[in-house]
């Protein structure tokens, strides 16, 4: 859940930067020190301003039974800031962390992760040579190998593979040189929308500015299986690959 001594080491500490690296939330510290976090399955980032206004996000968590905004039996780590906000870490199943690290340790970290798909080094010849490195990976679990592509998860995976047409379960040895480019092209695409509409909220997802994401309302596979295919009718089939529930049209993708 946190790194050994987390409390003593960032007490007093201010907030410099935040960025994100992979679905890895990393924030700059005073005294060259990073708090990194990773939501994992479950998480939730909540954060309350001394006004009671509320901001954040992360997984879905069926707020029914109680408020967010308070700490709650999901609530695992609480940072309190002097201007009397604070900062909730909900976590469901406890996958997720937070970590204390310096800055040769925040290196090693950030160094085993891949190309960051929407990065100008991310071009077609890239992805090619990914691809050879695990030609006999089913092709839905390459791209979700973060140390070979960093940031795509299981949402936009099956959007992706959707997009061009292609089978999760298909080995990536099995890849035409235009389905390869097809697939490059899905997945900036689909990033790119999903950034533009502020990302995939369901249920109690929000992103920083309180509002919530337009992606879902334009997600044509994830968590559609057994309804019709949106592109030819067909029923879409939903599978587990590598743990994670997959959903495809069986006879859009080949």
């Amino acid at each position: 859940m946190v790194s050994r001594g987390f409390a003593a080491q960032i007490n007093n500490k201010k907030i410099l930067e935040v960025s994100r690296r992979a679905k890895m939330i990393i924030i700059k510290l005073s005294g060259d020190k990073y708090l990194l976090i990773h939501l994992k399955m479950t998480g939730q980032l909540i954060y309350v301003s001394a006004s009671g206004k509320v901001a954040g996000g992360g997984h879905p968590i069926n707020a029914k039974d109680f408020s967010l905004r308070q700490v709650n039996k999901f609530t695992r780590v609480v940072l309190n800031f002097t201007d009397s906000s604070r900062l909730l870490f909900h976590d469901v199943r406890r996958f997720g962390w937070l970590k204390i690290v310096n800055i040769k340790q925040f290196e090693k970290i950030i160094g085993a992760y891949g190309l960051e798909p929407l990065s100008k080094e991310f071009n077609l010849q890239k992805f090619r040579e990914i691809l050879q490195r695990r030609l006999q990976a089913k092709i839905k679990q390459l791209l979700m190998t973060q140390e070979l592509i960093a940031g795509i998860g299981n949402i936009y995976a099956d959007e992706s593979l959707f997009a061009a047409k292609i089978l999760p379960v298909r080995l990536a040895k099995t890849l035409k040189p235009a389905e390869v480019k097809a697939l490059h092209s899905a997945i900036k695409k689909i990033l790119h929308l999903a950034v533009a509409v502020g990302g995939t909220s369901v249920n109690t997802f929000v992103h920083p500015t309180g509002e919530r994401g337009q992606m879902a309302e334009k997600l044509k596979v994830y968590q559609r299986g057994g309804k019709k295919c949106l592109r030819c009718g067909a029923i879409l089939h939903k599978i587990k690959l590598g743990g994670r529930g997959t959903v495809f049209c069986e006879k859009c993708q080949k």
